[in-house]
């Protein structure tokens, strides 16, 4: 097993330090400052396939200067009263899509925030992320939303803390590749990248922003999307 974590930090040895933070601001609930509006917004925009760097971390920062930072549109409950056409929200994305889930996340968190008695919006991101069973995902209140599938539901857990790993095709193509990590579908790809992470002692969450930052189109700018 020991060669599996040589040849890990051989192939990713250049982004191993910025994956290291970007992993870090998640299990320390410090992803986007810990603001739980920006991390739906951000689980939203990707939940159409946008390129993560060049499109979905410079909208998520338009909308956290447009509208969380002048107090329109900073908390769950002001977020799930919006309609999926309000001005605001297409002039972000035009993209139906991505309103619905965004609006429907956060509907559901803001009743587990009332009906919990939670103090933050980021406490019910986060309380729904330790509490999802990702083995029964399309019959959780999330997972039922549509246009949320598991890559979704699992990318909104890694940013609320919860060290797992998130079936893309760019993460299950790469491990297959490089690190020999082949499943036959999805949920068995997420209980094989946990068995991976502890048999090189690198987080989950890790080893995804790894494969995330190599195979991004930004060259050795890295830091410079830390969010």
């Amino acid at each position: 097993m020991t060669g599996l974590k040589g040849i890990f930090e051989d192939r990713f040895g250049d982004v191993l330090t910025v994956a290291k933070e970007s992993a870090l601001r998640c299990l320390q609930g410090k992803r986007w400052d810990g603001n739980a509006v920006l991390i739906v917004v951000d689980a939203a925009l990707d939940s159409v396939g946008l390129h993560y760097f060049n499109i979905v971390v410079p909208r998520v920062k338009r909308f956290y200067n447009d509208y969380v930072k002048t107090g329109d549109i900073s908390s769950f409950n002001a977020f799930s009263t919006l309609s999926t056409e309000d001005a605001r929200l297409r002039e972000i994305m035009n993209n139906k899509r991505v309103w619905q889930v965004a609006i429907g996340i956060s509907r559901v968190l803001s009743g587990i925030k009332v009906r919990k008695g939670l103090d933050t919006d980021f406490d019910a991101v986060r309380y729904w992320a330790e509490h999802a069973m990702v083995k029964d995902w399309g019959n959780d209140e999330i997972g039922k939303i549509n246009g949320v599938g598991l890559i979704t539901f699992q990318y909104l857990r890694m940013q609320a803390g919860i060290d797992t790993s998130v079936p893309d095709k760019i993460i299950k193509r790469v491990l297959e590749r490089e690190l020999g990590v082949h499943a036959n579908n999805d949920l068995l790809f997420i209980d094989e990248m946990a068995q991976l992470s502890k048999a090189i002692g690198y987080s989950q969450i890790m080893i995804c922003w790894a494969i995330w930052f190599r195979e991004s189109n930004i060259k050795k700018h890295w830091k410079k999307f830390l969010c």
